[in-house]
C-alpha cells in the first residue's frame, strides 16, 4: 500500500492510495489539490472514498467522479454510493481489503478503514494525534467506545487523521496531564513539524487523553474540558 498525504483546505487531509493497480482518494474536501497530484503523477482515480458525511472530507467528491469516472465507496450516511461501507463488511482495493468499523460520535454513521495487511487505519475524524474529534452527533459514550475500538488495533498500526491538530492537541493534552512525560516530550518534538501524519498508534496509546481516559467519565471530563479549552 502507497499512501500520499495531500494536504486540503486550511488543514485537512486527504489520502491519495494506491494497491495493486487501484488507485483511490480518501476524504477529498476539495478537489483541485487531488486532480493536481493524480495529473502530475500520470494516475488514473478508481475510488473515492469518504469516512463520513461532512463538507471538508466530501465537497470534492462530484468532481472526481465526474472527471475520472471514478467509483464511490462511503457510509449510509453520505448517501448513494457504488459501495457501501458497513460496520464489519470487508472493502476489496487492489492487494488489500480493508476492514471497516462503525465509530460513532462525531457523526451517527462514522467508520474507519483499517488495512491488517500493512496495518493502516484511516481514521476520518474519530481519532487525531493526542486528539479526538468533537462529539457532534451521539453520546459521549459513543465516542468512548469509538475509542475503545481503536485501542484494539497493533500498536504499530499507522494511523492517518483527517486534520493536522497535533499541536494544539498536545498543548491540550499537555495542560490535563501534567504529570506525563510522554506528552511533554512529544510536545517538544513537534514544535517543528508541518505534518505529523501518520501517528503510530503506540505513541497514541501513551500520549493520547482520550485513549489514556480509565472510563466514560474521566473521558467526558477529558472532551467537555478540551471543548471548553
Amino acid at each position: 500500500m502507497d499512501v500520499s498525504i495531500i494536504p486540503i483546505l486550511d488543514d485537512n487531509y486527504a489520502y491519495i492510495i494506491r494497491s495493486g493497480s487501484q488507485v483511490g482518494v480518501i476524504d477529498p474536501g476539495e478537489a483541485k489539490p487531488v486532480i493536481n497530484y493524480l495529473q502530475s503523477n500520470d494516475l488514473q482515480l478508481h475510488w473515492v472514498m469518504n469516512t463520513h458525511r461532512h463538507g471538508d472530507h466530501v465537497n470534492g467528491n462530484k468532481e472526481l467522479l465526474d472527471m475520472y469516472d471514478a467509483r464511490l465507496a462511503a457510509p449510509t450516511e453520505c448517501g448513494e454510493s457504488d459501495f457501501v461501507l458497513e460496520d464489519g463488511e470487508l472493502f476489496p482495493f487492489g492487494d488489500v481489503a480493508f476492514q471497516i468499523f462503525l465509530t460513532k460520535g462525531h457523526t451517527a454513521g462514522h467508520i474507519v478503514l483499517y488495512d491488517p495487511t500493512y496495518r493502516i487505519l484511516f481514521a476520518g475524524d474519530t481519532l487525531f494525534a493526542m486528539g479526538s474529534g468533537r462529539v457532534f452527533e451521539g453520546t459521549m459514550d459513543d465516542m468512548f467506545q469509538s475509542m475503545q475500538i481503536i485501542k484494539q488495533f497493533p500498536p504499530e498500526t499507522a494511523i492517518y487523521c483527517g486534520h493536522e491538530y497535533t499541536k494544539s492537541n498536545a498543548i491540550f493534552a499537555r495542560h490535563i496531564l501534567p504529570d506525563n512525560e510522554q506528552i511533554k516530550s512529544r510536545l517538544e518534538t513537534i514544535q517543528n513539524m508541518e505534518c505529523t501524519m501518520p501517528t503510530l498508534l503506540a505513541e497514541e496509546l501513551v500520549t493520547n487523553p482520550y485513549l489514556l481516559a480509565k472510563n466514560l467519565d474521566e473521558f467526558t471530563a477529558f472532551r467537555t474540558a478540551k471543548d471548553n479549552f
